[in-house]
């Protein structure tokens, strides 16, 4: 098989010779520079489909070129493991382990905080996937601070792989927890008031959730 031309798929027929080994007695075939060792494509083929690829769906590409979409699926995987055996990252001083939802499934993130560019992205955020990827990371002494959410296997991973570490717990969580503390003490003090005193008390969750700067006299007096 070789790259499609004009919308056409293309074929080429060799005729290869066979030789034998007088030693052996083993057959063998010339061997064909431009041919792929693993498949029956040219090397330009699999060029283009790495290339294409990387910007259309597995389907569309398997369309053009007259083959199965599970045998471009293959070829991509192959180039993606190529590529990262070539890619390191150099694991960062400031350290962050975030999530992400990615098709309705948290994704762990790595980021650089330094320098805020994302250094890899796990399939999951279990302590084992993390355990893992930090087994491989030769240069994880290099961490001097690690900013994660409150999710105790993040921490955990950190204090085996990376026990010289500091900790910093990202700071949304904290005051997203504090709010909810806030919330829960403003319903409880008004289930024990009065219908009046209630009426008194319009809106106050947005003025308890404003910055003490940006309260208004009155509301400063009134709250």
């Amino acid at each position: 098989m070789d790259r499609p031309m004009h919308g056409k798929h293309v074929g080429i027929h060799l005729n290869r010779k066979r030789f034998k080994c007088q030693s052996c007695n083993k057959t063998f075939y010339k061997l064909i520079s431009r041919k792929d060792k693993k498949r029956r494509m040219t090397k330009r083929l699999i060029e283009y489909i790495e290339r294409e690829s990387r910007k259309r769906i597995f389907l569309s590409i398997a369309d053009d070129i007259g083959v199965d979409e599970k045998t471009i699926r293959n070829i991509f995987q192959d180039y993606c493991e190529r590529e990262e055996e070539q890619l390191k990252f150099e694991m960062p001083k400031w350290l962050g382990i975030d999530k992400i939802h990615i098709i309705k499934k948290p994704r762990c993130v790595l980021p650089n905080i330094e320098h805020q560019t994302v250094i890899d992205m796990l399939d999951n955020r279990n302590k084992s996937t993390l355990l893992c990827y930090f087994t491989k990371c030769e240069d994880r002494e290099r961490i001097e601070f690690v900013a994660m959410d409150i999710w105790c296997p993040y921490k955990d991973t950190v204090e085996t792989m990376i026990p010289n570490a500091t900790i910093v717990i990202d700071k949304f969580h904290v005051v997203k927890m504090a709010n909810e503390s806030l919330e829960r003490a403003r319903k409880a003090i008004r289930s024990q008031l009065t219908p009046q005193q209630r009426r008194g008390l319009l809106k106050d969750r947005f003025v308890l959730l404003k910055r003490k700067h940006e309260l208004s006299d009155a509301e400063y007096l009134r709250y």
